[in-house]
C-alpha cells in the first residue's frame, strides 16, 4: 500500500469520527479529505465519491441517529449545498500543487465553501432573513462564526496528512 493511499485511509477515518463525535462546530477533517485527496490523488471524480459516501454514512447517522426526527433521513434539506461545497474543495486540490499554491487553493476552496453552503442556507425555507440583497449579507455574517473553526481544522488536518506522507515516504526509503 503506498503512502498516498495510507494518508487518504487515515483521512476518511479522521472524516468519520470527527463527524459523529462531539465537536466544536464545523471544526471536522471532512475539508482535509476532499482537499488533500483530490491534491494527493490522480482522479478527481474518484476523491469528490469518496467524499461523498463519507457525508453520506455520517449524515445517514447524524440525521437518525444523533438528531433522530421519527422517521429515517437519508440526506437533509439542503444537503446538497453542503455536498456541493466539498466539490470546490476537491478542484482547488486538485489543481493545487506546490507549497505557496496549495495554501492560496486551500483558503480559496475555504472561501468557496463558506459562500455555497451559506447561499444554500440562505435560499432553504430556514433562513431566518429575507430574500434581499441585505439578507444575503446578513446570512453570510451569521455564518462567518462558523467560517473559522472550518477553515482551522482543514488547514490542521491537511497538514497532519501532508506531514503524514512525507514521513510515510521517509520511513519507506529508510
Amino acid at each position: 500500500m503506498t503512502a498516498k493511499n495510507k494518508v487518504l485511509i487515515g483521512l476518511v477515518i479522521a472524516a468519520l469520527i470527527s463527524r459523529i463525535a462531539p465537536h466544536y462546530p464545523n471544526f471536522t477533517a471532512m475539508g482535509a479529505l476532499a482537499f488533500m485527496g483530490a491534491n494527493q490523488n490522480r482522479s478527481l471524480f474518484k476523491i469528490i465519491a469518496l467524499t461523498f459516501g463519507v457525508l453520506m454514512v455520517t449524515d445517514v447517522f447524524i440525521n437518525n441517529f444523533i438528531y433522530p426526527s421519527g422517521s429515517f433521513v437519508l440526506m437533509y434539506k439542503g444537503s446538497i449545498w453542503t455536498y456541493s461545497g466539498f466539490i470546490i474543495y476537491a478542484v482547488a486540490g486538485h489543481y493545487a500543487r506546490s507549497g505557496a499554491k496549495s495554501i492560496v487553493a486551500l483558503i480559496a476552496g475555504s472561501v468557496g465553501f463558506f459562500l455555497l453552503s451559506n447561499l444554500g442556507v440562505f435560499l432553504s425555507e430556514y433562513s431566518l432573513f429575507p430574500r434581499t440583497i441585505s439578507g444575503l449579507v446578513a446570512t453570510y455574517a451569521a455564518g462567518l462564526p462558523f467560517y473559522a473553526p472550518e477553515l482551522i481544522s482543514t488547514a490542521l488536518f491537511s497538514a497532519i496528512a501532508y506531514a503524514a506522507e512525507i514521513k510515510l515516504v521517509a520511513t519507506a526509503k529508510a
